[in-house]
């Protein structure tokens, strides 16, 4: 899920290790030598505005708006908006956006902690009306342990569970789960994937390795799995880290994600390339304005 690439990092929480004395970690090579914009474009942590789809990593106007962020009184992200285009312009009344495909609402607990997202599409017979939910909990250290996705207009009914696993608060496993009637009248749940994470000795995640659960012609194909029905990795997700900064992402070698940043650690621009000839993926690139 695009979404879950893009969140992952921020949610999940990875914390550090304790062990002091483990040798530097390979993801803190120079992979990226310019990852910075030269300018501090912005304060320290600053709040992002939007986010536009632009040419290259030296645009400087804002492109194509593709989010728009908005926070509450503590300065937590409470609304994220979509824009709808119209004629190559986002649709606007006295410089604010009306038009919207989608809207995303952010609801937290009594402890400041992200509890669910509520996701809204436009339907031009109904207005926005609720596709999907995100429910999130929490163990006491404040770790990501169980994420739920309910489907309020599907039918059958059925929801999505994804369960963390963590070794000294550094996360170590996923298990993704479908739940559903799958056309019985009992509902179940059923693994589809899990996910292994590695982290480099600073409790940065550096390595995703994604899983089929079992050789089921339902969820996986048989080639996902050796002659003695054990797993092989579908997907293999490495981040590498300058600065501390998540600065170069690979996908199974066919996406690389490049991030560039200002002199404060604001995500300026995140450049997306596909490698693979054969892909009927896009490349683009992504400015950040705050």
């Amino acid at each position: 899920m695009i979404i879950t690439l893009v969140f992952s990092c921020l949610l999940l929480g990875c914390g550090k290790n304790e062990s002091e004395n483990e040798p530097e970690n390979n993801s803190e090579i120079p992979v990226i030598p310019n990852y910075r914009i030269d300018d501090d474009l912005y304060p320290k942590n600053a709040k992002l505005k939007h986010v536009s789809t632009v040419e290259s990593v030296k645009s400087e106007k804002t492109g194509f708006i593709t989010s728009v962020y908005e926070y509450d009184d503590l300065g937590r992200i409470s609304k994220v908006s979509y824009p709808m285009y119209e004629d190559g312009t986002p649709m606007c009344e006295n410089g604010t956006i009306i038009g919207l495909l989608s809207y995303d609402i952010y609801v937290y607990n009594d402890k400041n902690q992200l509890e669910k997202i509520m996701n809204y599409h436009y339907n031009i017979y109904e207005g926005f009306i609720n596709l999907s939910t995100y429910i999130y909990s929490y163990d006491k250290y404040g770790n990501k342990l169980k994420e739920v996705i309910v489907y309020p207009r599907a039918l059958p009914s059925r929801t999505d569970s994804t369960l963390y696993y963590y070794d000294s608060n550094c996360l170590k496993r996923a298990d993704e789960y479908y739940e559903g009637y799958h056309g019985n009248e009992i509902w179940t749940s059923k693994l589809i994937t899990y996910i292994e994470y590695e982290c480099d000795n600073q409790g940065k995640l550096v390595m995703e390795t994604y899983y089929p659960a079992e050789n089921n012609s339902l969820f996986s194909l048989s080639s996902q799995f050796t002659e003695d029905n054990k797993p092989k990795p579908y997907r293999t997700i490495v981040h590498n880290y300058q600065d501390g900064l998540n600065v170069k992402t690979e996908i199974d070698k066919i996406r690389e994600i490049r991030r560039y940043y200002d002199k404060n650690d604001n995500l300026i621009y995140l450049e997306s390339k596909e490698l693979s000839i054969y892909s009927s993926m896009m490349s683009y690139v992504s400015m950040y304005e705050y």
